[in-house]
């Protein structure tokens, strides 16, 4: 499980709003009520997530329908936990915190914030077992490795320094722990995250490059990097940092923490090419043919008839692919070997250059116009042209088999991922609001 400054480092992005509240049918409000609030919004504003986590117990118990202040117990108790020695206390003290962020995301929360602990926290070897039938990925060094023996005690009193916002003795051990153990992901994050805490943004960045280059894959240091350089008033390269972290992870909510409030701390907007694949089945391995299918109408939605029969000789039975048959080594590493169909990157290019080629002579001929073609299927032919529906399908259309090959894709156009990102998922820019007060950077 990745370390707690990871989760604790999540209450702190670039945010744009505070969390909702769900009104409750029936509050308990006692005298203290509005002096305990200020008090707790103090400590907890101030970073010192522990000391504000009795006041939250308490503002919870008054008022248990109230989902910020749900949140912020939730993330008191996952900070509390990097003060425990036992690693089945610890954990116990993490499943409690998360299962607190869960209550205030059942009330209503839709802050990124509780979105990007709960996506992080997802990211541990039991779920990861559950997860990989259905494209999860195997975890990285960043995530598994624990730290050398002479490293683990320095993190470890880093970590309780940094959750009770002690940041000179947060980061002294931190930088011990990093330089005891160089490979270590956490140490370098850690590091990190308590200089940019304590407005040293070059040395931030420096450590959180020392991660990069210990673990590409891993979101974390990409996304608070990020952060830093947002703080910095860097908004171009903070907007380079997102689209890593989203490249490295794309399928974890985590990892789009980052670019979301940037877009919206930039006024910008984010979309996704529009492209509507008809579902089909193959019972058996033959093909349902759909009626609409089988006369053209000058759009083009014949052609997906192309694209599924393509996709069927492959051995789809659906045109997204749930989950995969494999089994999982009992080798300690978790990975996930498929043993049947698996729906591949080439499977998916191949189908749908199929339907592209059928397109364009359909084009020539004049059978289909550009003024009535499909809208999905001029955004597919902008993608083939501009050689971008490779990160498209991986993005867009994926799926159990897709997640599971985007790994090996990742290793050799990681770049080409951050492009498409940049171009084709930032959308225009849009208004901003007459009044935006929490528009701001935390540290």
């Amino acid at each position: 499980m990745p370390s707690s400054p990871l989760a604790l480092e999540a209450q702190n992005p670039p945010t744009a709003a505070p969390a909702p509240k769900k009104p409750a049918a029936t509050v308990h409000h006692q005298p203290n009520f509005n002096s305990e609030r200020v008090r707790a919004d103090a400590l907890y504003t101030a970073g010192k997530f522990v000391e504000a986590l009795p006041l939250y117990e308490d503002l919870c118990r008054q008022d248990p329908a109230n989902a910020l202040f749900a949140e912020r117990h939730g993330a008191g108790i996952i900070a509390k936990a990097g003060s425990v020695d036992d690693p089945k206390q610890k954990q116990a003290i993490i499943a409690e915190g998360i299962k607190e962020l869960e209550r205030a995301e059942s009330l209503g929360d839709t802050s990124l914030r509780v979105q990007d602990v709960l996506g992080t926290y997802a990211m541990v070897p039991t779920s990861l077992v559950a997860a990989e039938p259905a494209g999860g990925f195997p975890l990285t060094v960043g995530y598994t490795y624990e730290g050398s023996p002479q490293a683990q005690p320095l993190v470890k009193r880093g970590e309780f320094a940094f959750a009770q916002n002690d940041l000179p003795t947060a980061l002294e051990n931190s930088i011990a722990a990093a330089v005891a153990d160089p490979t270590w992901y956490s140490a370098a994050l850690l590091a990190g995250a308590t200089s940019y805490r304590m407005g040293d943004i070059k040395d931030a960045c420096t450590w959180f490059a020392r991660a990069v280059a210990i673990d590409p894959d891993f979101h974390a240091a990409y996304r608070t990097w990020g952060n830093a350089l947002m703080t910095a008033g860097d908004t171009e390269g903070a907007r380079v940092k997102y689209e890593q972290a989203v490249a490295a992870e794309p399928y974890s909510k985590s990892a789009f923490v980052g670019l979301q409030q940037w877009a919206t701390l930039t006024h910008n907007s984010l979309v996704h090419p529009q492209v509507v694949r008809p579902d089909f089945t193959a019972p058996d391995g033959k093909l349902a043919i759909d009626p609409p299918l089988t006369t053209e109408t000058g759009d083009g939605h014949s052609s997906w008839l192309i694209y599924q029969q393509r996709r069927v000789a492959y051995g789809a039975r659906s045109a997204s692919q749930a989950t995969m048959e494999g089994s999982t080594s009992d080798t300690g590493d978790f990975k996930f070997t498929p043993t049947g169909y698996v729906h591949t990157l080439a499977e998916e290019v191949d189908a749908l250059t199929a339907i592209l080629t059928d397109v364009k002579q359909k084009l020539a001929s004049g059978a289909v116009t550009q003024e009535k073609l499909e809208p999905g299927l001029k955004n597919l032919l902008a993608l083939q042209k501009d050689n971008m529906l490779e990160p498209f399908i991986l993005l867009s259309f994926n799926d159990a088999g897709l997640r599971h090959g985007y790994p090996e894709y990742r290793a050799a156009h990681r770049d080409q991922v951050v492009a498409y990102i940049d171009r084709y998922l930032i959308g225009p820019p849009i208004p901003p609001p007459a009044h935006q007060p929490h528009a701001q950077v935390h540290r």
